[in-house]
């Protein structure tokens, strides 16, 4: 443990992690890990929250009644949080069957206890992980294809995401292709859903279907990015591969708890396509799925995580070979212990990808969030550096650095209530991104928790508590951008113009910001209602609905602190579509003009999310009291169009709050930007993305005609 301190300063400097400054590292380890507060006081609009948030008002059946060991309590409670990763002793905590060191992690074959990687199959193919796919490998590719293609035409399914059902609709299948399919996944995929390890992943000994969803996934990728069309029958392929997958996945061996490694990654990434890569079809079906996914998760360990293994991580004064590891681990060598460290870490960033992508879609698609953030008692994933490097010794080089500089892993727990309270969570982008997370599930719950009090005719809390806990969790929203933007502000870059960041789901922070502070303040499934649509989560929207949403989005335009999600809608669209987008202008002083194009988008979640905050500002002046009347007559010159919409949005964003007399302004430049929202998602090829193309052309002929809902 001494060898690293000898080392010169550059080499330190290296091997520190990226969101630990040089003034840090100088410090004693004591002083530089702290999480310190870096709110010295809460946004100027709003007020401190006083102490814990007081849930104990609300009137409850005596079978629900909530008492102070709730996790809501704990929470909302200023006091100190966890001891490290040790949650044992939360009152609120049911402990599951945790598993030992001896049954290692699950990652291609059978139930636990049948099959391990590290009996040698897998431990050979690290070796060759890097190379690209053999010929017997492409042809069993191709050959499952082939087979499938026939089942389909055999029964007389008809594939309804196709043009066509026929061979010659498949592009040409070679290794190629499917090198290119894979090289795009680790790119620009990957960073997105970082749980398959690249550096010790096989693509000629990995499971195969697992290498079909992540060809498939990266074909899908370069398909959205495509401007010259002549990737147009990846498509086809691409669907054929994903509509028999995952019953294949789900029939397979590792698909029941506890679920395998290899299932847990294939299924999740089958999600990320089906819900946001394809038809309005497959997107049902995964939502359909997704609640079985997250059962799959409870049902085994992933979500408590190995308690010997992080009790032995957590005492930084033992070496690793000292440590009292079974015989097992003991006579491993070290790249053997290097697959089971890379897996172990896989399934902790297999379930925070699933529990932000639960939360996320919740709030995007107004679903149901299945996961409760006190489910998940695991430390934050390891640093991108760790999770990147491309050796054994590196890792451990690495870790007796991070050892060195006082730096630990901390637990999500831990790391959410810091963040509620306002503190810094010290931790690499995609830790930060997770908290973040974690903050809009608080919130998600809580909102929706008060909703459930109210259909059983119960009283929830006073007025007065939910107006404080909002308060405190946009504080915390605002505390943990300006520590993001502190600490990534060298190392991230946002935008489709530069390479992906490897911030999760979400490839930008500013993206998850401002959709959290709308969804506080804003129901996202009643502005969809009002905009026309005719099935919402997979249900018919009746003429009542209708009525109900139009009631209830009068009442919520006339309220004070819609403005704040209306205001963060703006500065969504201006961090989307005009600024940060990878280029530069040719001076301070130049105007403003619509950069963002979906043919360079990285991040498949930001059109989508670019929509629901047109809809919101257009939902919220369609519903606004104002006294003024439509039609609006349209600036002439489709060449200013982009400029009159840039300016539009960076006044309006620059703006510290929405004040009446900018309120009664806001219908001025609403169609223009309708319009060229429209346009922007005319280079969409996801069937929900074409949707809300015509929601977005009702709306604009809704503002046009004087039409008021």
């Amino acid at each position: 443990m001494s060898a690293p301190r000898k080392r010169s300063s550059r080499v330190q400097c290296q091997l520190r992690p990226s969101w630990v400054t040089s003034t840090e590292a100088e410090m004693p380890p004591s002083l530089s890990v702290g999480q310190g507060n870096v709110c010295s006081t809460y946004p100027p609009h709003l007020s401190e929250p006083s102490g814990v948030v007081d849930f104990a008002d609300a009137v409850y059946d005596p079978a629900i009644q909530m008492t102070q060991s709730s996790f809501a309590t704990w929470l909302f409670d200023p006091e100190p949080t966890l001891n490290g990763n040790n949650s044992t002793s939360l009152p609120f905590l049911d402990e599951g069957i945790e598993f030992t060191l001896n049954e290692p992690v699950n990652s291609h074959q059978g139930p636990l206890g049948t099959s391990s990687s590290l009996k040698g199959d897998f431990y050979e193919d690290v070796e060759s992980s890097n190379c690209g796919l053999t010929k017997s490998r492409s042809q069993e590719i191709r050959l499952w294809l082939q087979s499938v293609q026939r089942k389909q035409l055999q029964q007389d399914v008809r594939n309804p995401t196709t043009e066509q059902n026929s061979p010659e609709a498949m592009p040409a299948l070679d290794s190629n292709m499917f090198e290119a399919c894979l090289q795009e996944f680790w790119h620009i995929v990957s960073p997105r859903l970082p749980i398959v390890h690249q550096q010790t992943f096989s693509p000629n000994g990995c499971p195969l279907l697992l290498l079909l969803v992540m060809i498939s996934l990266g074909a899908a990728s370069l398909r959205s990015r495509d401007m010259t069309d002549r990737l147009r029958g990846y498509r086809f392929s691409t669907d054929v591969i994903i509509c028999n997958v995952r019953w294949e996945i789900l029939i397979s061996d590792g698909s029941s708890p506890p679920i395998v490694l290899w299932v847990a990654q294939a299924l999740l990434l089958v999600e990320l396509y089906e819900k946001l890569y394809s038809t309005r079809r497959f997107h049902e079906r995964a939502h359909v799925f997704h609640s079985a996914y997250m059962t799959l998760l409870r049902r085994g360990n992933p979500l408590t995580g190995n308690k010997a293994e992080s009790e032995m991580s957590e005492n930084p004064n033992v070496p690793f070979s000292a440590s009292k590891l079974p015989t097992l681990y003991k006579s491993m060598d070290p790249r053997a212990w290097w697959v089971h460290w890379a897996e172990t870490e896989s399934m902790i960033r297999v379930v925070y990808a699933a529990f932000m992508l639960d939360i996320v879609h919740a709030v995007m698609f107004s679903h149901a969030a299945d996961m409760v953030a006190h489910e998940i008692r695991l430390p934050l994933p390891c640093d991108d550096s760790l999770w990147t490097s491309t050796s054994p010794e590196a890792v451990r080089q690495l870790e007796a650095s991070f050892r060195m500089y006082g730096v630990k892993q901390i637990s999500f727990l831990d790391g959410l209530k810091s963040a509620l309270h306002g503190k810094e969570v010290k931790t690499h982008a995609f830790g930060r991104m997770i908290v973040m997370a974690g903050l809009l599930s608080v919130e998600w719950h809580l909102s929706h928790r008060e909703v459930h009090l109210k259909s059983l005719d119960l009283r929830g809390s006073s007025t007065e508590t939910q107006h404080r806990w909002r308060r405190m969790l946009l504080a915390a929203f605002d505390c943990w951008k300006g520590s993001f933007d502190a600490a990534m502000s060298d190392s991230v870059q946002e935008g489709p113009g530069h390479g992906p960041s490897p911030n999760g789901p979400i490839n930008s922070a500013s993206l998850l910001f401002h959709l959290a502070h709308i969804s506080v303040y804003a129901d996202i499934g009643d502005c969809q209602i009002l905009a026309g649509i005719r099935r919402l989560t997979g249900r018919q929207v009746s003429s009542e609905d209708y009525m109900n949403a139009v009631r209830r989005t009068g009442n919520w335009a006339r309220q004070m602190t819609t403005r704040h999600a209306v205001l963060h809608a703006f500065r969504l669209l201006c961090v989307v579509m005009v600024d940060g987008q990878g280029s530069t202008k040719a001076s301070p002083f130049a105007p403003p003009i619509i950069r963002y194009s979906i043919r360079n988008e990285i991040d498949p979640h930001r059109p989508w999310i670019m929509y629901l905050a047109v809809l919101v500002i257009w939902a919220f002046v369609q519903a606004v009291p104002s006294g003024r009347r439509f039609p609006i007559s349209c600036g002439a010159g489709p060449q200013d169009k982009n400029a009159r919409t840039a300016r539009y949005l960076s006044a309006v964003a620059a703006l510290p709050d929405l004040d009446d007399a900018t309120v009664m302004t806001l219908h001025a430049g609403l169609p223009e930007l309708l319009e060229v929202t429209e346009a922007i998602l005319q280079e969409a090829s996801a069937e929900l993305l074409v949707e809300a193309r015509h929601r977005l052309a009702y709306c604009r002929e809704t503002l046009l005609s004087g039409c008021v809902p």
